[in-house]
């Protein structure tokens, strides 16, 4: 998949911030000025400003359009830009066993992920993830808006993911994944799950994977076994 430009153009907008050209609490040029600078359309512009809004350095600010917010992401954080094949290629290599598919009225951070309106439901599906010889390695929580999952069932997902399901039932592309992961002590259920005493260290992985407009599809939630787990990433020049 090409890299979308929007992207590019958002990783330069970060860099005249992190040097100082945009300082904190000034106004951005409008999209029209940026439009006239980089010759992008104007939903081009609205994504790379979209991006760096979810990333906390910017926001919008009544009366005044985008204001710079940061001038840089926390010191712990890392961005790396990659690949959606990255993920097809991650489930093709490992066994999924289904839990459950549940609909549920999520709230907190679940609903505001998927930008659920009040009251606004999202089928939850469980399932682990195993891998031979070493066995059940993660366990994946998988949110989908209500509409969007109607059709789709994790009984028989085998090596294949949900998300590309969800492309091909809903005819939708995916243009972008956000990835964090992070460092966490398990949780009750997920340790039971994994035969993992209640605590024990593992790797939480959360996506977001969103449509060209910026609409989160799906918000997916993964615990790995840092005994059974080994994420490994190739980088290459664009």
């Amino acid at each position: 998949m090409d890299r979308p430009f929007y992207r590019t153009l958002a990783e330069r907008i970060e860099s005249r911030i992190a040097a100082g050209h945009y300082a904190v609490g000034s106004q951005l040029p409008t999209e029209p000025e940026f439009e006239r600078e980089f010759g992008v359309s104007r939903i081009t512009i609205r994504q790379a400003l979209g991006l760096l809004k979810r990333r906390g350095l910017l926001a919008s600010r009544s009366g005044l359009g985008t204001v710079v917010r940061s001038a840089g992401t926390e010191s712990r954080l890392m961005t790396i830009s990659g690949s959606m094949r990255d993920l097809t290629y991650y489930a093709a290599g490992t066994q999924y066993t289904p839990l459950g598919r549940t609909l549920i009225t999520p709230a907190g951070q679940i609903g505001a992920a998927l930008k659920l309106s009040t009251g606004g439901k999202a089928v939850c599906f469980r399932g682990l993830r195993a891998r031979p010889p070493v066995g059940n390695f993660g366990l994946e929580e998988v949110y989908i808006p209500e509409s969007l999952a109607r059709c789709l069932d994790n009984a028989r997902l085998g090596s294949a993911s949900l998300f590309s399901r969800l492309e091909e039932e809903n005819n939708l592309t995916i243009a972008e994944v956000e990835q964090t992961i992070t460092a966490v002590a398990a949780p009750v259920a997920v340790a039971r799950e994994l035969a993992l005493a209640a605590r024990t260290p593992m790797l939480k992985a959360t996506r977001i994977y969103c449509l060209a407009d910026g609409q989160p599809v799906e918000l997916a939630v993964s615990y790995y076994d840092v005994g059974k787990f080994e994420y490994v990433m190739k980088l290459f020049p664009e």
